[in-house]
């Protein structure tokens, strides 16, 4: 059942990030990659479990429910789940900001139109006088800001029940005994979309299936490496975690039934560029020291698999992590959040640092935004079974902390094709290997090794031959570990030969290449472990031929669209707008007082008398003109003259239409400011006097010098 909570906030909210952009800021908010603040689930979810837990102590909320809702740490997982909370709108608008890409829609840019700093300081009790060291900069979200944020539970009885505890909330965020952090909550029905993860007809089954399968990320997913390191993210979804959403889907006595008529191979997860699942860069891969992308974001790398003649070059590692088929070279976004958990005794409203059960910690995961592509090999009645349990599939969440801020995802069957074990034979003396996950391999004695020898063995098993070599080997070692939820311990930690390890296969009786086709080795690989894959050793190359030209992976977007659906981008550059005509009008000021010194015998003290003249003027004129109207009427000829040079130096229309052709030279775009006449005039003059007034000061000093 899909709900969404809405918050609305009746102050100024400071949802503490645990970092920083510089140290003009000392506690900032939390904001993502566009500049937009949001509201982490973690931090909302607590709250309503803070107010759940007040239900409980005065008898509303019985504990059953507390615990079925919220869960009991380390024993039972949590109906609710929770997103972050976003602005309304959100969506459309990152969309016009992703199509108005520019200096403009930088993140800071953004967020200054939702969040401004305050400053505060501590006081002695004592004297009365501000702590010396205590000034400090805060920024703050404005309040009136309406966000949202989608939920869900799957006990339909318990929705009252949680309701009353979110309408409970009426604080969040730092500071809430100092004014900030007031708000409104509210849970309310959402709307429930239909769910679609089959993407293709499930009619027609084969002895042997390939199904690809696609994971985009709504919202950051947790990784942990395979140490169990949560500050750490793999820059893969592992294929254990598909392999237990399909369990889950299929409820636990029919998935284990299942596994024990056929095994079924689940691959990792990994990068997408377009529709393409790209794979782990070779070790082979070499680049020259200090080499970079070229102007037109090619790099010409060496593969040191061919023996190529680098000559005196320097060689270094590529730092490919993950390769397209067309050579585009693809990275992971990866990102880290900054968490706290209060201790025990919730009277104590902070983490302490201290032994009461509290700490602060980071969680390292995978950046929001992208896609991850893999397959799932399985006979005709596994396949048909996976595909009907994903079909019943609703809101798809995975990984750790899922039931917050965490694991949002689209998960999506795409197609489905035959594996034909019976392919015509292609044999081969040579063949490239490169290894895509890690493998788990056990010699004679069962021991876990990372043994090449042993790798042989297993490969001679596939291709019933005696005499194979590795030659040319380049090999990755990783750790593999990991954490038996069921049991609550750690699985044992081994070494294996890792993702991206290659190295060639010879056989002077020579082996049929299709059976590495489709070829997972080893053991655990149900979860995606021991996926290889082979190519033909290319032959008859000169040395040289062992160059590969990859290029940057960039992602292009039509920009320069004023027409957008949430008026961000015009509140964008009408805030560009006033920065630029304050500083060309400051620059006015400049340009006069530079004529006044190149003028013989400018009188100060009338000088002086001018500019008091306007800043009076200022206050009781609504507009340019009635101002000038004014000083026309001014009776003391030489302090009439200056105010005119100081009014015609500055005309707020002349710099307004100066600035906004400035605007559309910047940006291709045409802009006009929603300002009337009279607005430019105030908001113009306003600076435009302050610098007229410091100009002033600084002739008299040089005059008195």
């Amino acid at each position: 059942m899909k709900m969404k909570i809405t918050i609305r906030l009746l102050s100024d909210l400071s949802t503490t990030a645990g970092e920083t952009y510089n140290s003009l800021v000392d506690t900032d908010v939390v904001y993502d990659k566009y500049g937009i603040p949001y509201i982490p689930a973690k931090r909302i979810k607590g709250c309503i479990r803070e107010a759940a837990l007040e239900m409980c102590e005065m008898g509303i909320m019985e504990k059953s429910q507390y615990t079925r809702i919220f869960g009991e740490a380390g024993y039972q997982s949590c109906e609710f789940w929770l997103s972050n909370a976003y602005i309304r709108d959100y969506k459309k608008t990152v969309e016009d900001l992703e199509a108005f890409e520019s200096e403009l829609t930088a993140p800071q840019n953004v967020l200054a139109q939702y969040a401004y700093t305050r400053t505060q300081t501590a006081v002695d009790q004592r004297t009365g006088v501000a702590d010396e060291n205590s000034l400090r900069t805060i920024r703050v979200v404005r309040k009136g800001l309406v966000f949202e944020a989608d939920c869900g539970m799957e006990n339909r009885e318990d929705e009252e029940i949680l309701k009353s505890a979110v309408s409970l909330v009426k604080h969040i965020g730092m500071a809430r005994t100092r004014g900030l952090g007031l708000v409104t909550m509210r849970l309310e029905d959402g709307d429930e979309q239909e769910c679609k993860h089959v993407m293709f007809p499930s009619k027609q089954f084969y002895d042997r299936n390939k199904i690809s399968y696609t994971i985009h990320l709504n919202s950051t997913l947790i990784c942990k490496t395979e140490n169990g390191n949560q500050a750490e993210t793999e820059d893969y979804i592992a294929g254990s975690k598909v392999l237990g959403l399909i369990a889950g889907a299929m409820g636990q006595t029919a998935y284990r039934e299942m596994m024990s008529k056929e095994n079924m191979v689940v691959s990792n997860a990994y990068i997408k560029c377009g529709q393409t699942r790209c794979i782990p860069g070779r070790a082979s891969w070499q680049k020259e020291k200090d080499q970079s992308y070229d102007a037109d974001g090619k790099m010409m790398i060496f593969d040191l698999l061919y023996e190529p003649d680098c000559g005196s070059r320097q060689m270094t590692s590529s730092g490919i992590d993950y390769i397209a088929d067309d050579k585009k070279v693809m990275t992971v976004d990866t990102e880290i959040s900054y968490h706290h958990q209060r201790p025990e005794d919730k009277s104590i409203g902070r983490a302490t640092g201290n032994e009461d059960g509290s700490s602060f910690y980071q969680l390292a995961g995978i950046s929001e935004g992208q896609s991850f592509g893999g397959f799932i090999y399985a006979g005709r009645e596994v396949a048909e079974k996976i595909i009907e349990a994903v079909g019943t599939l609703k809101h798809v969440r995975m990984g750790y902390g899922k039931s917050g801020e965490f694991g949002d995802v689209d998960f999506t069957l795409d197609s489905l094709e035959e594996v034909c074990d019976k392919n015509p034979q292609d044999t081969v003396k040579d063949a490239v290997i490169t290894v895509l996950s890690d493998l788990v391999l056990y010699n004679k004695q069962g021991i876990l090794t990372a043994e090449p020898e042993v790798l042989k063995q297993y490969l001679e098993d596939i291709l019933s031959v005696s005499d194979l070599e590795i030659r040319n080997p380049f090999f990755k070692f990783d750790t593999v570990g990991g954490f038996n939820v069921t049991w609550k311990r750690r699985k044992p930690v081994f070494y294996a030969i890792g993702k991206g390890s290659s190295f060639i296969l010879h056989s002077e009786c020579g082996f049929d290449i299709q059976l590495l086709k489709n070829c997972f080795i080893g053991e655990r690989t149900t979860e995606g472990y021991g996926e290889i894959i082979a190519e033909k050793f290319l032959r008859g190359k000169s040395a040289s031929e062992g160059k590969i030209y990859i290029s940057k992976y960039s992602d292009e977007a039509d920009h320069r669209k004023l027409d957008g659906k949430t008026g961000i981008i015009y509140t964008l550059l009408q805030d560009d707008f006033e920065k630029k005509a304050e500083k060309n009008i400051r620059e006015k000021a400049g340009e006069f007082t530079s004529d006044i010194k190149n003028e013989s015998g400018i009188n100060l003290s009338v000088l002086n008398a001018a500019v008091a003249k306007i800043r009076v003027l200022f206050r009781t004129e609504k507009s340019y003109e009635a101002m000038s109207e004014q000083i026309r009427q001014i009776e003391d000829e030489k302090k009439k003259n200056i105010c005119i040079k100081i009014l015609e130096k500055a005309d707020p229309k002349s710099i307004a239409a100066e600035t906004e052709r400035e605007i559309q030279k910047n940006y291709g775009i045409e802009f006009h400011s929603d300002m009337d006449d009279n607005e430019k005039y105030r908001f113009m003059y306003r600076s435009y006097i302050i610098d007229l007034k410091y100009c002033v000061k600084i002739l008299q000093k040089e005059q008195d010098a």
